[in-house]
Order: structure tokens, then sequence, then C-alpha cells
């Protein structure tokens, strides 16, 4: 039995806590987490010259992270991308289409691969799922939302949580270190709340551009559990975009997921109809 008919059998519109099958959830978690960047509700103001940001041994963790946030904002955008998640079974292969705009509002149509043709829509704190040939709506909440799925760096309700991560983190900047041939500010977070997934984090900035090149995550006691490197820094819209990003599971042997994207547009016309929970079957 496909995954549409399973749904369509029981009838999961009208169940609070249904359980997603995993797949499914693992491939759309990994997609909103790592396009998050292009996910902000708020436009920022325009990057400050590169040779500021160098020739500046005053900044503070909070003026980093400010600036960071700034470069990753934008009214609408649009994204393609393929993701790549490779295991000692092999390599799965999806490919995506993602539009989104200011306020939280995001749309995910997966366009190849075994799931095509299903989406997410994200509205503010609601996050619904449609399914093509069950021709079915879910509303995700209850358990469905606070699970972690099956490697993935995020739960459905991180998604919506719209707190910046100076809201999220103290932060402490460590030095200075080159990544990948680039000057980068190193930064220490430490998680203001226990929900948070990864109550520490070490991630390295890039001087020149603010985006993130490199970070760690580590459990409370700890040990670092997953990586992420961003490769690939291209300008878009005024801003600076990772166009290669890779995760890799620090608990697992062989086990990475890379997000390449392959078209991004900022600040253009999306349709309202995109993110009205009606119109998914279009």
């Amino acid at each position: 039995m496909t995954i549409a008919n399973k749904i369509a059998s029981r009838k999961p519109a009208k169940q609070s806590g249904y359980e997603l099958p995993t797949r499914f959830k693992f491939i759309v978690a990994l997609i909103l987490g790592l396009t998050a960047a292009a996910l902000i509700g708020a436009r920022g103001a325009p990057l400050y010259a590169a040779e500021t940001a160098v020739n500046a041994p005053e900044s503070s963790a909070v003026e980093i992270l400010t600036r960071l946030e700034r470069n990753q904002s934008w009214d609408t955008s649009m994204i393609e991308a393929t993701l790549a998640v490779s295991n000692r079974f092999g390599v799965a292969d999806n490919a995506f289409t993602s539009w989104s705009r200011k306020g939280g509002d995001a749309l995910i149509e997966i366009t190849s691969g075994s799931d095509r043709g299903q989406k997410v829509l994200r509205q503010g704190s609601n996050i619904y799922l449609f399914y093509p040939d069950a021709d079915e709506v879910i509303w995700l909440k209850g358990t469905a939302l606070r699970d972690s799925l099956m490697g993935s760096d995020f739960s459905y309700e991180d998604l919506t949580d719209d707190r910046t991560l100076l809201d999220r983190f103290n932060a402490e900047l460590l030095g200075s270190e080159t990544v990948d041939g680039a000057e980068c500010w190193k930064l220490k977070l430490t998680a203001k709340s226990k929900k948070e997934t990864y109550q520490l984090q070490d991630i390295w900035v890039d001087k020149l551009r603010f985006v993130q090149r490199k970070a760690i995550l580590y459990s409370a006691a700890g040990k670092a559990i997953r990586s992420m490197s961003a490769s690939d820094i291209r300008e878009t819209g005024g801003r600076y975009l990772a166009f290669t990003t890779v995760m890799t599971d620090l608990l697992k042997k062989n086990t990475c997921t890379t997000m390449t994207i392959t078209k991004a547009e900022v600040d253009i016309e999306i349709p309202d109809r995109y993110f009205n929970r009606e119109e998914l079957s279009w």
C-alpha cells in the first residue's frame, strides 16, 4: 500500500496526534531546516562594507549574530534545490522548490523522487501536509509537531519558532579561525532553555559575508552530535547565501545530507494563493 493510500484509509485530518510516515517527515524536516536562512520573516538592512567586518576587532558576539541574521532576511524568496541523503544503504535523491515570505509563511513542493507532488505549507505557527494521491490535507499538531525525526536536526515545532538566535541562546565570542580559506568569527552558543534540541553550539561566521561556514552541535553533556558545513557562497539580492550545505551525523558512520541550491530569487512577487491552505491541490 502506498503512503497516500495509508493516509486516505486512516482519515488523518481528524486525528490530533497523527503520526506521519517516517521517510516523508525526515525529508520535510531536512528541507525546512536547511532552507531556514531563506525563510526568516523580516527584511534586514543592507550589508556593511566587507572592510568594516575584517577590521572590527571590537565586534561583540551580539553584533555578529545580529549581522548574521540581517544577512539572512528577505521579504520573499523562491529556492529550487536538490537534496541527497547518503547512508550505508546508498544515496536517496529528491528535488524541491520552496517559496517564502515575511511573517513565517512558506510552501515546499517536492518535485522529484518517490515523494514527488507532496507539499508542505507553513502558515505562521501551523504546518499542513498535502498528499496528491489521497487528495488530503493534514494539519500537524500534538506529538507530531514535537518529534525529532530520524536523524533530522529539526522538529516541526522548532520550525514554527520565530525567535532569533539571540532570543534563544547566550553567545560568547571565542576568537577568529579560518574555515576553507575564509576568515571567520568563532562563537559559542549556550541555550537559554532546556527545551532546545542542542544545548550547545559552536558556529563559525564568515567575517566578509556574514554567513555560517561551519557549525558543531552538542548535547547538554557536551558530546558532539552533528556538524554542518557551507560552501559555494554567492551574492543573492544584496545578501549572501550558501548554495551547498552538508549536514553530518557524528554518531553514525557514512551518513550525511547535502542540499544544493540550483536557483534562488529574492524579493519577488509571489501570489497569495501559494500560502493558502485551500489551494494546496493546484
